[in-house]
């Protein structure tokens, strides 16, 4: 028998604390037009629900949750929900009136592999690709570690430009091996037969209850539940059902998701639903645009198009792993962590987009934890200016891990030192390079020469004492793509 340890996510009270001096107490609503305002994102936080950057209040919310009536208390932050309401005008509060989660994948982990980072697993679920990691997902009755073949698990995220799903949660399941479900656009009809995401579907042999207005038709978006044969790759149906995922012509809309097609900033998809942002304000302004990046875009639909107003980065390319050295600018959702002895600390700023994750604290209270220095940390987000760093994801960590620095490079110094957020991270000749094809590089000469101030984004690791050089010397440099 495998023991598994239940993990909730915890949201960092400072969050509360962000809304409350964002709010002002204004009650004007704004982002209503036609059939009302829609944000489609993974939950970041809970104290009402966090979606987007906004603070939905519950209270006369009803949830749909897998086809049932639920509750707030049957989310957990990194599911991918859509929530209708209003919002204040303040742009940062609002009030739910339904809020809806279905998961996209459900079924038996037939594989599992993972990058030679060890950043990233890949596992094979009903012959799809599904992309976790430490970053990016959360987990509930499992972990990064502990997740393994023949495991049934629930799966929440984003489909990528070729088709991987890319994780935000992962739940460890109880169901039946052979229980799955799937969502995904009918394809190959033929009589009650057809594909959903390159799997067989076969409508007829179990009497499947179908709910579709207008039956069995090619491009439908569905839901397909039932029991899967690996032998055949075939899903024999109990139900098949709608879902929704059109945009109503005047619709306030927030969606948040990965770029799964470019052709200019007036012409690209996030998660199949066009958008034009060619009159919207980036964020950071210096952003740019382009296939499989994680973004949110906020505006309105007019022919079936998302005309952006903003487009936020969710992500970015800096990345630490650090312990906190001082909370005593919480109030304005600031703390601060020391990379090396004697360089400046780095600045973090949370914002009400910021996912925050704990392994630590009381699980059945989630709000009462406070962030303490001597903490450690996991963030990710995008560089603000030379010492800070805007966070999209933070997570603390229950024990203390090796220190890393990503980010772009912006000075260097041969075989002495290299400069990430303002912090020069020195080397020695124990230092190991590496590509950003994870192939070693001959000499530390040519490493360095492969490196451009303000373009090259690295990785730097400094291990825990005893297994590496020094602390505060890079033991591992390796070139991101």
């Amino acid at each position: 028998m495998k023991f598994r340890s239940k993990k909730f996510n915890l949201a960092l009270p400072i969050i509360s604390l962000l809304m409350a001096a964002s709010c002002g107490g204004g009650s004007d609503t704004a982002g209503i037009g036609g059939s009302g305002f829609i944000s489609s994102g993974s939950v970041t936080g809970f104290g009402s629900v966090f979606v987007n950057g906004v603070k939905f209040e519950t209270t006369a919310s009803t949830f749909d949750v897998e086809d049932v009536d639920g509750s707030q208390d049957d989310l957990r932050v990194g599911m991918v929900v859509q929530v209708q309401g209003t919002i204040n005008a303040d742009g940062v509060s609002g009030t739910a009136t339904h809020i809806q989660y279905a998961d996209d994948l459900q079924g038996q982990i037939s594989g599992v592999s993972e990058n030679p980072d060890m950043t990233e697993k890949f596992l094979t679920i009903l012959n799809k690709k599904v992309v976790i990691s430490n970053t990016d997902t959360a987990f509930e009755g499992t972990s990064y570690d502990l997740i393994a073949e023949d495991d049934v698990v629930e799966v929440s995220g984003y489909y990528d430009q070729i088709g991987e799903l890319r994780a935000s949660y992962i739940e460890f399941k109880t169901a039946s091996l052979s229980d799955v479900e799937v969502k995904g656009e009918i394809a190959e009809l033929s009589g009650t037969n057809f594909k959903v995401l390159g799997i067989n579907v076969d409508t007829a042999t179990a009497s499947a209850s179908i709910d579709l207005p207008n039956g069995l038709q090619i491009g439908v978006l569905v839901e397909v539940k039932g029991t899967y044969n690996s032998s055949t790759n075939t899903i024999i149906a109990t139900q098949v059902e709608a879902e929704d995922n059109e945009l109503s012509e005047n619709d306030e809309v927030e969606v948040e998701g990965l770029i799964t097609s470019y052709v200019d900033d007036s012409e690209f998809d996030i998660n199949g639903y066009p958008v034009n942002a060619s009159n919207a304000v980036f964020t950071p302004t210096g952003l740019v645009l382009e296939v499989g990046i994680k973004v949110e875009a906020e505006g309105s639909v007019s022919n079936g198009i998302l005309n952006a107003s903003e487009i936020e980065l969710r992500g970015g390319s800096a990345e630490i792993s650090a312990e906190v050295v001082d909370v005593t600018d919480l109030a304005n959702n600031r703390f601060s962590v020391l990379l090396v002895a004697g360089e400046p600390p780095i600045t973090v700023q949370l914002s009400a987009s910021t996912r925050v994750e704990d392994e630590l604290g009381d699980n059945d209270n989630p709000l009462s934890i406070v962030l303490n220095n001597g903490d450690f940390v996991e963030v990710r987000g995008f560089e603000t200016d030379t010492s800070t760093i805007e966070a999209t994801q933070v997570k603390r960590e229950s024990e203390v891990k090796e220190t890393q620095l990503q980010g772009v490079v912006s000075a260097k110094v041969d075989d002495v030192s290299i400069t990430v957020l303002g912090v020069v991270f020195p080397v020695n000749a124990s230092t190991e390079y590496e590509a950003e094809n994870d192939v070693a590089f001959a000499t530390s000469a040519e490493f360095f020469n492969a490196l451009i101030p303000g373009q090259t984004v690295v990785n730097i690791v400094d291990m825990l004492p005893g297994e590496g050089n020094a602390i505060g010397v890079a033991d591992e440099v390796e070139i991101e793509d």
